[in-house]
């Protein structure tokens, strides 16, 4: 299967769990693809895990309808798995908004069953092919720029503070006051870089989680302790509820929870009005913990919500020249929730605000969760196999051939 460029697609991944569906297809493709690639089939995302663990593949056909994921759990756990590998959705779900959704977690294109004819489906494969090799010459540019970057900006932001701090003998006020604003600026660019780096490091899977029992209250102690000179220089107290004293556990990586938590301090810090405080509240259900931070700000716009974890997205300039900040916290945290198996969600706080939630298994719980979870989904997986054992005698009756999983019009 020849590509844009030069670049072939030698190898292709099909993850579809309809047997009437991956016979179409392959007929599409050989159709279309006189070369005919490899292409390698899986019916759950568990079996293409280990598909893509042992050997190499070129781009991912993806269905959301399989029976160990849907929807959008699909492709988060196919770009968790594969994130430099380019990604093509191919549903029956025919969703704007899914769509739209699915393009924002990583989806190269999207393909609904029905609109899509053998030429148009090679040509979405090479398309996607070459948006993403695009999108790696980028990011690997700004990696690069960054690297280049940090090393000079830290030695520059060093040499400032100690200036400022009188290091190098007395100096007049004004001057004082510019090495301050000087070093100031450069902190502030040496976050974006640190920034630039992590979330390029979390989106190609090179960040090393090293996951452990971690008790919840003494690690957000230890960050509310840290944000409390940032507060302090915005006029915000933070603090961390009252509430159950018992030890409370997770699976995680402590340092990537702290910086979780140290983000969403730093965002509830930046958008709270003076005099007021920002608390830090510790939840359990059977078998999640939930830890919250609320702010008392003006709330998030309501055009916005839709865009909030996205890199760089912020509500409007006027944020970011009053607030500061990268517009890469919340991605960065909604980056490392995904890869600790939890996740980020908000909700308007009574009174004006938001409420930030992240949910985590719990230490306690992950043993019987994952067993129920393995439960569900043998019986999901043997309740599916038995209607496409039902569907598959359907379409041999007289008049019903091929119309079930029918590709094209």
């Amino acid at each position: 299967m020849s590509s844009m460029n030069g670049h072939s697609i030698r190898t292709l991944l099909i993850i579809e769990d309809n047997p009437g569906d991956i016979r179409l297809l392959r007929e599409m493709l050989a159709e279309s693809d006189p070369h005919q690639s490899e292409i390698i089939h899986a019916e759950t995302i568990q079996e293409a895990v280990q598909h893509l663990a042992n050997k190499a593949v070129d781009i991912i056909l993806l269905d959301l309808g399989l029976p160990d994921a849907q929807g959008l759990a699909a492709i988060k756990s196919v770009r968790a798995a594969a994130p430099q590998i380019p990604l093509v959705v191919l549903t029956g779900m025919d969703d704007e908004a899914l769509a739209l959704r699915s393009l924002q977690e990583g989806a190269q294109d999207y393909l609904v069953k029905g609109q899509v004819e053998s030429r148009g489906l090679l040509r979405a494969l090479r398309y996607a092919t070459e948006r993403k090799r695009l999108e790696k010459l980028k990011d690997e540019f700004v990696a690069t720029v960054s690297h280049e970057l940090r090393t000079p900006l830290t030695s520059i932001s060093g040499s400032l503070g100690l200036l400022a701090s009188g290091a190098g003998g007395t100096m007049p006020d004004h001057t004082t006051r510019l090495l301050r604003i000087a070093h100031s600026n450069c902190e502030r660019l040496v976050r974006l870089v640190n920034d630039i780096l992590d979330i390029e490091k979390l989106e190609s899977g090179r960040l090393i989680f090293h996951l452990s029992k971690v008790e919840v209250r003494p690690l957000l102690e230890q960050a509310v302790k840290a944000s409390q000179g940032f507060a302090e220089s915005h006029g915000v107290r933070v603090r961390i509820g009252t509430g159950s004293i018992a030890p409370v556990h997770v699976r995680a990586d402590a340092d990537r929870l702290s910086q979780v938590m140290t983000n969403l301090l730093s965002n509830a810090i930046k958008f709270s009005a003076r005099d007021e405080e920002v608390v830090v509240t510790i939840g359990t259900e059977v078998d999640l913990v939930r830890i919250s931070v609320q702010d008392h700000g003006s709330g998030i716009p309501t055009e916005f919500r839709s865009r909030i974890f996205e890199r760089f997205a912020q509500a409007g300039a006027t944020d970011t020249r009053l607030k500061g900040g990268t517009g890469l916290g919340l991605a960065i945290v909604k980056q490392i929730m995904e890869r600790l198996r939890g996740e980020v969600s908000f909700v308007d706080a009574p009174g004006g605000g938001t409420i930030f939630s992240v949910d985590l298994p719990s230490w306690e719980g992950k043993t019987d969760l994952s067993r129920e979870r393995q439960i569900e989904a043998d019986a999901l997986l043997e309740a599916e196999t038995s209607l496409d054992t039902l569907m598959e005698e359907v379409r041999e009756l007289p008049g019903t051939r091929g119309k079930r999983g029918c590709l094209t019009a």
